[in-house]
């Protein structure tokens, strides 16, 4: 039917692409439909008897009376990417490693095209799928925002969309690269699932632990939304620096990937 892996993966994750994108957007809906509460006070004296451990989970209540800041602090900073990175997770480690446990990769491979043509197509899916997922929270904060009455720049939305889909490939290429490498999807995901929420976990507890302000450098959320992206954009060495992580192992995956043998069922 298809004569291009990519196009053959887009078509088989589409239903995983509509459902996460309506998930996404219900998020994003939903979120913005508390901004009044939390724009018009009475929440400073909750903030002030929390832990300051737990402060620094909450945010700023400053910034959380504009749109922006707000959009920032409860959508980009937590919400969204806690969904799109469970998406990323299980969508890339099961890219190769799913057709390798499932036996259709073998099938595939047995064809007239190269290991290097479907690892890199089945990656670009990847990217593309991930990509629509993570737009859509822009869809759902605009209509949010359109009920209520409220409006915030359009391309400052894009950036922090932009900016948690680059958050989604880098844990989702460790997913990616560790599948290629050992051809076990439960693996893969698992370790980039771990990874995952302790780089998370390190970062949100660094402003207040001091001996980890060192360590969380070596988390990527230690460079996402830092500053805050709704707010004044994507940093440029932010962004090259996760991309720079994403490259490494997607690299030396596909070196791999195309020596070892593939599982057979």
């Amino acid at each position: 039917m298809f004569k291009s892996v990519f196009y053959k993966t887009l078509y088989e994750k589409r239903w995983l692409t509509l459902f996460w994108s309506i998930g996404v957007i219900g998020m994003g809906l939903l979120m913005i439909a508390f901004y009044h509460s939390f724009s018009q006070g009475g929440l400073d004296q909750v903030y002030k008897s929390l832990p300051k451990s737990f402060q620094g989970l909450v945010g700023n209540l400053t910034s959380l009376k504009t749109v922006p800041g707000y959009v920032s602090q409860e959508i980009f900073s937590l919400r969204i990417p806690l969904l799109v990175l469970i998406m990323g997770v299980v969508l890339f480690s099961a890219l190769l490693a799913g057709d390798e446990s499932d036996g259709t990769l073998q099938t595939l491979l047995a064809q007239p095209v190269s290991r290097t043509k479907v690892f890199i197509h089945k990656y670009i899916a990847g990217l593309v799928v991930s990509f629509v997922i993570c737009y859509t929270s822009v869809i759902g904060v605009l209509i949010g925002l359109l009920l209520i009455h409220e409006h915030m720049s359009f391309l400052r939305l894009s950036q922090a969309a932009i900016g948690a889909w680059l958050l989604t490939v880098l844990f989702g290429t460790i997913g990616y690269s560790l599948g290629a490498i050992t051809g076990k999807r439960g693996l893969s995901g698992s370790v980039a699932g771990l990874v995952t929420f302790s780089s998370y976990l390190l970062t949100s507890f660094a402003p207040n632990v001091s001996w980890l302000s060192t360590v969380d450098k070596f988390s990527p959320f230690h460079y996402y939304n830092k500053p805050s992206i709704a707010e004044v954009g994507l940093k440029g060495s932010n962004t090259v620096l996760m991309l720079v992580v994403i490259i490494i192992p997607l690299v030396l995956a596909l070196i791999v990937f195309r020596k070892r043998d593939i599982y057979q069922r």
